[in-house]
């Protein structure tokens, strides 16, 4: 962890989980991004010196993160994205989801998906016996899958609540508050769309196992995921604006047949009372749980880059094979800085059409008569991806970022699946 920033240097937001805004830099991190892309292409990753929050402070606003969800969303692409449900590992994420909110809450309850993407979770809770079921989400193409889906759904978030929203006995807020800018905002527009003494459901990725499941270098640190919570960090947040833990407990959501990914996720009910500051517990652990993290995706990054370096020994240019995080920070190795691009390539419609690095995002069918290597940039689909390579007649040289008796490197071995919830305490 560096040193404190600079006397009288304040962050651009404060803690979300105390409030506070003394702070150490434990992380720098960079992307190199799409031409006009909404998002910073740098910020200081903090530790809160008062409660051990882990939070990104990006130079940005709640507005520009609105506007991010709203134009350049990757979960309007209904193949390529999660929380539709359609492949067998989602449609059982969101079944537990819903699962897991029916055991707190009578099927009568009303509820709002707030950045409920294409429906997958409405489906999900529908399916679980609520007939009361809205969603709520920035980007109006996913609104407009959720209407084909026969739900009820707005354009919008907790950030920008539409004009006549009822309220509701309960608030889901899955996968959502790492994405927040402004979180005192999204909980104030929460307690007003709340019945009286009405819930709120929080999950987000679990900080303190980042390291436990290190699939990527740096993975959470990406220009989307910007607060990182733990079951505390979580606890105070809620706490602090007003909210009781009813139940906290951690989870591991297995993304495919070989990765598994934490997350927790806390019921919480609207007690309309506002912590003091001795209700903040200080979590010791998270700032040494991130500092093995950020260890470890610098050793896994110096591998990808000493790999890709000799891998391409000869070559002047290459096509990448995926425009997303991970490419973000590829793009500023060596390996590939100092070599042309040809083309990027990516299935997601939604990134189609972009400019990365003064070159164009295209579909796979753009590049037939490409003669380059392929740099495949993802670790955990890699394989599936070199399969339709070759599908495509493809014939170009395909390169992985590891090499692939690398396969089982920590991070990429599989791990145990927990079939129902691990229980990550009360309100202590």
């Amino acid at each position: 962890m560096s040193s404190a920033a600079a006397p009288g240097l304040r962050p651009r937001r404060a803690c979300a989980a105390c409030g506070g805004t003394d702070a150490v830099v434990c992380h720098h991190q960079e992307f190199v991004v799409p031409n006009n892309y909404p998002l910073p292409a740098a910020y200081d990753v903090l530790i809160c010196r008062r409660c051990g929050f882990a939070h990104a402070d990006p130079q940005a606003s709640q507005q520009d993160y609105d506007y991010f969800y709203r134009e350049w969303s990757n979960y309007d692409d209904t193949k390529t994205s999660t929380g539709r449900g359609l492949s067998k590992y989602d449609a059982e994420r969101l079944r537990i989801t819903a699962s897991d909110i029916a055991r707190l809450l009578p099927s009568k309850a009303s509820i709002l998906d707030a950045g409920c993407a294409t429906g997958g979770l409405l489906d999900a809770l529908r399916a679980a016996g609520f007939t009361s079921v809205v969603g709520l989400d920035p980007s109006p193409r996913c609104v407009s899958a959720c209407c084909e889906r026969g739900f009820e759904a707005c354009v919008g978030s907790l950030g920008s609540v539409p004009s006549g929203m009822p309220r509701f006995d309960c608030i889901v807020l899955s996968h959502v508050l790492e994405h927040v800018f402004d979180v005192p905002l999204f909980f104030a527009a929460a307690e007003r769309l709340l019945t009286p003494g009405g819930h709120l459901y929080l999950e987000t990725p679990d900080a303190s196992r980042y390291a436990e499941y290190l699939s990527a270098p740096f993975q959470e640190f990406n220009t989307e995921h910007i607060n990182h919570f733990s079951a505390r960090a979580l606890k105070n947040t809620a706490r602090r604006f007003g909210f009781s833990s009813v139940r906290v407990e951690q989870k591991l959501l297995q993304t495919s047949a070989e990765t598994r990914y934490p997350a927790i996720w806390g019921m919480f009910r609207d007690l309309g009372l506002a912590a003091s500051e001795s209700d903040v517990i200080a979590d010791h652990d998270l700032p040494k749980q991130i500092a093995t993290y950020i260890h470890d995706s610098v050793s896994m990054m110096n591998r990808i880059g000493g790999h890709l370096e000799a891998a391409l020994k000869g070559h002047d240019n290459v096509i990448l094979w995926g425009a997303g995080q991970l490419a973000m920070k590829l793009l500023a190795l060596p390996a590939l800085k100092l070599r042309g691009l040809r083309a990027i390539v990516d299935n997601n419609p939604i990134l189609q059409g972009k400019t990365l690095c003064g070159s164009p995002v295209v579909a796979p069918r753009d590049i037939a008569g490409f003669a380059e290597p392929i740099v495949i940039t993802t670790l955990l689909q890699a394989g599936e991806i070199e399969v339709q390579i070759r599908q495509m007649g493809l014939r170009n040289t395909v390169l992985h970022l590891l090499p692939t008796s690398a396969a089982d490197h920590r991070g990429l071995r599989a791990q145990p699946m927990l079939s129902r919830s691990a229980k990550a305490g009360g309100d202590s």
